[in-house]
């Protein structure tokens, strides 16, 4: 089984964002010129997405006979994998508080107790269905929930 991040809900939250932005600066601003306008926006998001995709982040998790391959990309060019047997991997699903309080439910992953990484918070174009689904085909394969 084999399950991806969508990159369509990533850009569309940045793109909001942008626009969330544009409208501020459009109340704020006296002098108003929609070519400021096209030029902030394009400037936004440009920094939104190099600011997103400039850190490796989970891609992918491939689910396989014997073990779970968790697939990285890194500046959306360089892509690498870690290979987890079931026994060393457990995970954890609960609501995390991050920054500035807003809080959201993560899955995180563990390999021997140590956390790798989460998914589900903020932007990171995980839909919660995926995750459920996610949490459903690991709990089938007997992969230690952690409580904590």
């Amino acid at each position: 089984m084999i399950y991806k991040l969508s990159l369509s809900v990533i850009l569309i939250k940045l793109l909001l964002i942008g626009i969330v932005f544009n409208c501020l600066f459009y109340f704020v601003a006296k002098n108003f010129d929609s070519v400021i306008y096209v030029v902030s926006f394009i400037i936004i998001v440009g920094l939104e997405v190099l600011i997103f995709f400039s850190k490796p982040f989970l891609y992918k998790i491939v689910i396989l006979e014997n073990s779970i391959c968790f697939c990285y990309k890194k500046k959306m060019i360089n892509s690498y994998s870690e290979k987890v047997k079931k026994e060393q991997l457990s995970f954890s699903y609960k609501p995390e508080i991050g920054a500035r309080g807003s809080e959201a439910d993560e899955l995180r992953f563990f390999i021997n107790g140590k956390k790798i990484t989460g998914i589900g918070r903020g932007f990171d174009g995980w839909k919660r269905e995926i995750i459920h689904d996610i949490i459903e085909e690991f709990e089938n394969l007997n992969i230690n929930k952690r409580s904590n």
